[in-house]
């Protein structure tokens, strides 16, 4: 798995203060964080696709992205949050969803504001396996 990914999988469950050691292990964190983001980032493809063109280069691309990312996490509109939600109560648990939604939710809003260059392209490329 790529570290990159589980780097910013930990940056997440840092920023929501999630015991490791509560209802899941780290690994498993990781895992189900990752999923999660990658998910958004492919609501993110989707939503945005009508902005992508042939003649655009990668970089255009990642740029559009990370833009759109920022974007959402400097808002924080209730209708992304609501998304995020959506997408944590399909991965999560009945109990963990009721525990650390709202946690992960700013979390993952909190992260992306800050996300870099590279760590867009990681999550972009992942998306698009």
């Amino acid at each position: 798995m790529n570290e990159k990914l589980k780097d910013i999988a930990r940056k997440i469950l840092r920023i929501a203060d999630i015991p490791e050691e509560e209802n899941f292990g780290s690994i498993i964190a990781i895992l189900m964080i990752i999923s999660i983001t990658i998910t958004l980032i492919r609501v993110i493809q989707e939503c945005n696709k009508n902005k992508v063109s042939e003649n655009m280069t990668s970089k255009d691309i990642y740029n559009l992205y990370g833009q759109e990312i920022r974007s959402y996490s400097l808002r924080r509109g209730w209708f992304t949050k609501l998304r995020i939600k959506k997408i944590l109560r399909r991965k999560m648990s009945k109990e963990q969803y009721n525990k650390y939604s709202l946690k992960l939710v700013n979390a993952i809003l909190d992260v992306g504001e800050n996300l870099k260059d590279d760590e867009v392209i990681t999550l972009t490329e992942a998306a698009n396996v």
